[in-house]
Order: structure tokens, then sequence, then C-alpha cells
């Protein structure tokens, strides 16, 4: 996994302080150690769907702290399914 512990925490402090039931994981090219560069993609589950408001508070937090970067957030709730959501899964790593 490409990302800083530093990164970790701030990522999972960030969600958790709008979301406190969140589970947090990671997905996409940062999971791969012989790749470079690269977003920062993210699957969240959730209970219900976070309003927008929340979405971008949780993004502004974590650009304040980490700077601006592209981070794509996905949130998983039980009636918001699919099967881009369930290949995610597949390779998603716990943070």
């Amino acid at each position: 996994m490409r990302l800083s512990p530093e990164y970790v925490s701030v990522i999972k402090n960030s969600i958790l302080e709008y979301i406190p039931e969140a589970e947090i994981f990671l997905y996409g090219s940062r999971t791969d150690d012989s790749k470079k560069g690269g977003d920062i993609d993210l699957l969240v589950k959730v209970q219900q769907e976070p309003e927008r408001i929340i979405k971008s508070q949780i993004k502004t937090q974590i650009f304040n702290k980490i700077g601006e970067q592209k981070i794509d957030i996905i949130y998983k709730c039980p009636e918001k399914n699919s099967s881009f959501i369930e290949l995610i899964e597949l390779e998603a790593i716990p943070l």
C-alpha cells in the first residue's frame, strides 16, 4: 500500500469525525507497491448515504491536512450497490 501512516491517519480521522460507523478501504493503483503516483481511491462503507455537505467537509478537511490531491471517494450503503462496487471490494485494503 502506497500511503504513508500520516495520510492513513488523516484520512481515517477525517472520515470518522463525520461518519463514526464508517469502514474505510483503499483501492486502485495505490494498493500496488510496484506502481508510482496515482490518485487516492477510497471506498467508504456506511449505513446511509452522507449528505453532499458532509462529503464536501470530509474532502476539505483531508485537503487542509495533506494538501490538495486527486481523491476519489465512493460511498457504499445498503440501498446503493453496483457491480463496480463489488469489483472494488475484491481488491480493497482496509485502512
